[in-house]
């Protein structure tokens, strides 16, 4: 009981700033303190949402934008994991590819974009290809701490029993790192449908990104707004998702937590 009543106070708080949020754009939009040219109401950009689901416009232009951002999610996640674990485990290797890794996340993703295009095609292999590069240093650069973060008293006693350099990075060293892992592939959530998004805003005839330009030059700010309010949505749902993940896959954290003590017994 008592954490059921933890949970729901727990989704209480933002339920209720998100009704205060949308109440107050109500208002701002029926006194005309903000012209509805300039920002829609929430009623008409849920009409719009209903309407675009309803003639099937919305699923047309989200299936692609989800199918892109999922595999350059992976891919650029997996990649960033194996590139940090080489790089942790082989000194010439962080020699190597460091400088070269640093050089590349400050370059603009957007910057690079049109030559992705040129690369990888105007479909959805330009989309993959930059959400990708997005999301690899999140992953790579909290990875790698966390490698690097591990016990070094539980390490010299794996080496010391004879444990090859394998087995230590299999179940030391990766238990160790997940924890800063998991942060990474949180925050790559938010980075990968930008990045889808972008891309789909400089040039693509698909996806949300398109949808919400189109919708933008004809003035239709209530559609505009519906996939604005969609892609948040989507965006919480991947974050949630990882965070289920991570408590499935790390169940060592919850038992960590320290538990409530029992109370209880007889007064004198």
């Amino acid at each position: 009981m008592p954490e059921i009543r933890a949970r729901f106070a727990a989704m209480a708080w933002p339920v209720s700033g998100l009704l205060c949020l949308v109440l107050l754009w109500q208002g701002a939009t029926q006194t005309g303190l903000v012209p509805s040219f300039l920002l829609p109401s929430p009623g008409s950009v849920l009409r719009a949402l209903l309407r675009a689901t309803g003639e099937g416009t919305l699923w047309r232009h989200l299936a692609p934008t989800l199918t892109a951002t999922a595999m350059g999610y992976v891919i650029g996640c997996t990649v960033a994991a194996v590139v940090a674990a080489l790089v942790a485990e082989f000194k010439w290797l962080e020699r190597a590819l460091m400088l070269h890794l640093l050089a590349l996340q400050s370059i603009p993703k957007v910057s690079v974009a049109p030559l992705v295009f040129l690369w990888a095609g105007f479909d959805i292999g330009g989309k993959v290809v930059l959400v990708a590069l997005i999301c690899f240093f999140p992953v790579f650069a909290n990875t790698l701490a966390g490698l690097r973060a591990t016990d070094a008293d539980r390490l010299d006693l794996l080496r010391a029993a004879g444990a090859s350099r394998w087995h230590v990075l299999w179940h030391l060293k990766l238990p160790s790192a997940a924890r800063s892992m998991f942060a990474g592939l949180e925050i790559s959530t938010a980075f990968a449908l930008i990045g889808c998004v972008v891309m789909e805003f400089i040039g693509s005839t698909r996806g949300m990104g398109f949808l919400i330009q189109d919708a933008s030059s004809t003035y239709d700010l209530p559609l505009s707004f519906a996939a604005i309010v969609t892609l948040g949505g989507i965006g919480l749902l991947a974050n949630a998702g990882v965070r289920v993940l991570r408590r499935r896959l790390l169940f060592w954290e919850a038992d960590a937590q320290p538990r409530p003590a029992a109370q209880g017994g007889s007064g004198g």
